[in-house]
């Protein structure tokens, strides 16, 4: 709370009066200043009155301002801060009540005679702030995890064992209601784990859901599950492993959880190669009910094995060295019968695919490069046949996709592929050949509604999205669409029967071309008959100063969704005059989303501000590595905001707990910083 001291009493002490030459006027002087403190005194007093009678008048908000109106004019008096305190006492605000009282005794003597009572007073309120209630183990268990400790946790999604909430540390009952609610992970790591930390853990153990252990030093994962059958309800485990540890003590936990254990994660940061690397046979044959499982950094042979999973239907490793061939894909793929989702990576070539088909008949979503397509939940997988979404690597990054065999493929699932995706790399060697010999069938991708590929695809890959492109009379989304060398798509959805378009992602170019303004044209003349309503837009510091299509923008009245992805580590306050062309253009915009790929680049909430005065505005979405600023004046300039979400390493917020209190949903999610990951 700011207070501005006016300090009357100091404005002309007794003693600054005795140095006069003058003794009249000294005299005088005196007399006055006497007079002056009487009347402050006086108004003291009448003030601490009036706000007493203003208490029993239930009128708290006007007692507040008398009490801090005698701090400001007095500090040096205990009055004032022993009124405002006490009102905020009564309010129970005791935190409040806590600073006043600490400002009081800085301001006010210690030989002063109510010096004392402040201090006990301040003790009193903080015995006060200090007291918890269990009330929560007499409501119904579904009442308090559904809905009471989702709301006490103002949107919180992550625990820390070491750093609990103001409510963890209530009882133990309050500690296993939090452990039972849905959607909450609790983490344990990366310093060593404390008594009182063991403790809330066992406290909490046969209520968990989900945990994430990170064991760069100390190995706790046996310590904590050395009480057989005490984790009764865990179903997700995600692992950060030190490269040195053996992994005997890992498999023996992991074992003891295996009853209710579904999902496992398990990395070694940064992608480094352990020195003795966990075996994807011991783990799946420690845990035969998982449905789900990511390794990074494992070893995948599973030659050895004889008997299958059919459990297991989601799949996702990565590797160092290529190790993904021809020699061991098929004894790879062969235990998981039952497979839906898979992600490899590197992969050294096609003859995946043919595997694929003859192993895992149900494989609905291959992802074979860092793509953004995400896997959808497993329980939105049903058992049937057909190629659902795929993403490809280019041919000279993650390995030799032979000539024909990926179109063939992708022509083998053209009646159920929805989402086709190219990864970004070192350019595409298309199949050009093959392409027309095999476009002479037909083919229609009724399916097919998103295509996604590098902003510097090579000639033959723009071909190859073209011939797509005409064979999928549903499609509503594509990206990346940039540069003179897609002249011929920028043409193609021009046409009436890609009117569908939802959805479209550009980079901008460095000089404006002409076949993107007339992309853009082409929907600002459709107007309310556009069904564009999201754009996802990358913007690069090469753009500084140059005409672009970004200009024509704010005029897309359809518009709902617009992602602003910034790289080449362009900040964008760069581009303040675009947000602020926003703020009154795009009349149906409702979300904006800022994404930033550069490590270490921040995001300024004051850059966003300058949106602040679109009427429309309801969800803004930030994905950064920082994000700064002051909160409380974000909220000010965005009261019909219905929800900010916050997707940060670290945060440097003036007022951050205003957010939690905001008329709108605020969700914050902490991402995993890069360094904490090379620390294993």
């Amino acid at each position: 709370m700011l207070l501005i001291e006016t300090r009357i009493d100091r404005l002309c002490p007794t003693r600054s009066a005795i140095y006069n030459e003058n003794p009249s006027i000294d005299d005088e002087i005196k007399d006055l200043t006497t007079h002056v403190q009487e009347h402050v005194e006086k108004l003291l007093s009448t003030l601490n009155a009036r706000a007493s009678l203003l208490l029993k008048a239930e009128r708290r908000e006007l007692a507040l301002n008398d009490a801090l109106a005698m701090m400001c004019i007095a500090p040096s008096s205990p009055l004032g801060s022993l009124c405002a305190s006490g009102i905020e006492t009564l309010r129970g605000q005791y935190a409040s009540a806590i600073k006043l009282y600490g400002y009081g005794l800085k301001k006010v003597p210690r030989s002063h005679p109510q010096y004392e009572q402040l201090v006990k007073a301040r003790a009193a309120a903080e015995d006060m702030n200090n007291k918890r209630i269990d009330f929560i183990s007499k409501l119904p268990l579904d009442i308090v995890t559904q809905n009471i400790v989702p709301r006490l946790l103002q949107n919180e999604t992550t625990i820390h064992v070491e750093n609990p909430s103001s409510y963890f540390d209530v009882c133990r009952t309050w500690r296993q209601r939090m452990a039972a609610a849905n959607g909450l992970d609790f983490e344990i790591g990366p310093e060593d784990l404390s008594v009182e930390g063991f403790l809330r853990v066992w406290d909490m153990a046969p209520f968990l859901r989900s945990l994430t252990v990170m064991q760069p030093y100390e190995e706790f994962l046996s310590k904590i599950t050395k009480r057989r059958g005490n984790f009764r309800m865990l179903k997700k485990l995600h692992i950060y492993e030190s490269i040195e540890r053996g992994y005997d003590l890992l498999l023996s936990s992991l074992r003891s959880l295996s009853n209710t254990l579904t999902e496992l994660e398990i990395e070694y940061g940064h992608r480094t190669t352990p020195k003795q690397r966990y075996r994807l046979c011991d783990l799946v044959d420690a845990c035969p009910n998982l449905v789900s499982i990511r390794v990074d950094s494992g070893d995948i042979d599973m030659s050895s094995v004889t008997k299958t999973y059919p459990n297991l239907k989601k799949l996702e490793l990565s590797t160092k060295d290529p190790e993904v061939n021809e020699g061991n894909i098929p004894s790879l793929l062969r235990p998981f019968p039952q497979l839906r989702a898979l992600k490899l990576l590197p992969v050294s070539g096609s003859e995946i695919f043919s595997a694929i088909d003859q192993h895992c008949p149900l494989l609905q979503h291959l992802i074979l490069s860092n793509g953004p397509v995400q896997f959808p939940d497993i329980v939105d997988m049903p058992a049937k046949r057909g190629l659902r979404a795929l993403s490809v690597p280019t041919s000279g990054r993650l390995g030799d996709f032979k000539e024909g065999d990926m179109v063939q493929y992708v022509m083998k699932h053209s009646e159920t592929i929805e989402v086709f995706d190219v990864g970004k790399s070192f350019g595409y060697y298309a199949p050009i050949g093959s392409l027309q010999q095999e476009a002479r069938q037909q083919a229609t991708f009724r399916q097919l509604r998103q295509i996604a590929y590098p902003f510097d695809a090579e000639e033959g890959l723009v071909t190859f999205i073209l011939w797509m492109m005409q064979r999928a009379p549903h499609l509503e989304s594509i990206e990346t669409v940039a540069g003179p060398q897609q002249t011929r798509i920028m043409q193609e959805l021009l046409k009436p029967t890609h009117s569908n378009l939802k959805r479209l992602g550009m980079q901008a170019s460095p000089s404006i071309l002409e076949d993107e303004k007339r992309l853009i044209q082409h929907h600002l003349d459709l107007g309310q008959q556009s069904n564009l309503t999201e754009m996802k837009i990358e913007l690069s510091k090469d753009l500084l100063d140059q005409p672009s299509f970004i200009s024509m923008i704010p005029g897309l009245t359809q518009l709902t969704k617009l992602e602003l992805y910034t790289i080449s580590g362009c900040p964008l306050r760069f581009w303040k005059s675009t947000l602020e062309q926003l703020a009154t253009g795009c009349p149906a915009l409702e979300q904006l989303t800022v994404t930033t790929t550069k490590r270490s680049e921040t995001v300024f909430l004051s850059e966003i501000c300058y949106v602040s005065s679109h009427p429309n505005l309801k969800r803004i979405i930030i994905d950064a590595t920082e994000v700064c600023g002051d909160a409380l004046e974000f909220c000010e300039l965005f009261p019909n905001l219905e929800s900010l979400h916050l997707n940060v390493e670290s945060y440097t917020l003036d007022d951050f707990d205003c957010l939690d209190e905001a008329p709108f949903k605020f969700v914050f999610t902490q991402k995993k910083p890069e360094r904490l990951l090379l620390l294993f």
